[in-house]
């Protein structure tokens, strides 16, 4: 994929707007990216209904620009699309105190399971090469990340 790709709205998005080009670890930056958007809106004291639901809106969205995407890309889930990343990030981010420390580890955490693929996000992986397989991996390891920090938190507190 290039830079000229972007122009497509469906592609800008999926790539994390322009996110998903970077040439090395584009999930590992998208999930960045993902963590640093949600501590942004967190300043905004926003209901945590609302931020539930801005991000189911979110996936929704991005599983139709997904799907647009992968017309012009091909199947399968391409390293320029980042954002299931993103909001998976965002998704894990929402358990988190505010300490930079628990930050950190999440996102150590959620990129462990979305690199390792444990069962069953190996299964989705291999089976689903659509915008619903996308985003469902991206979904698992985020709430394997959310068990494990609400454990590590209970265990910790």
């Amino acid at each position: 994929m290039k830079l000229n790709d972007l122009k497509n709205p469906y592609i800008l998005f999926s790539s994390g707007f322009g996110i998903g080009l970077i040439p090395m670890a584009p999930g590992t930056f998208g999930s960045g990216f993902g963590l640093c958007l949600y501590i942004y809106l967190a300043h905004f004291y926003l209901p945590a209904l609302f931020v539930y639901l801005f991000l189911l809106a979110l996936l929704l969205v991005a599983w139709f620009a997904i799907n647009e995407s992968l017309k012009t890309i091909g199947k399968g889930d391409h390293p320029a699309i980042v954002i299931d990343e993103i909001i998976g990030m965002m998704f894990v981010a929402t358990v988190l105190p505010a300490d930079p420390y628990w930050a950190v580890t999440a996102f150590l955490i959620f990129r462990f399971f979305d690199i390792v693929k444990p069962f069953p996000i190996n299964v989705v992986d291999r089976k689903f090469k659509n915008a619903f397989g996308i985003l469902l991996d991206d979904i698992i390891a985020s709430g394997y990340s959310i068990a494990l920090i609400m454990i590590a938190r209970k265990l910790l507190g």
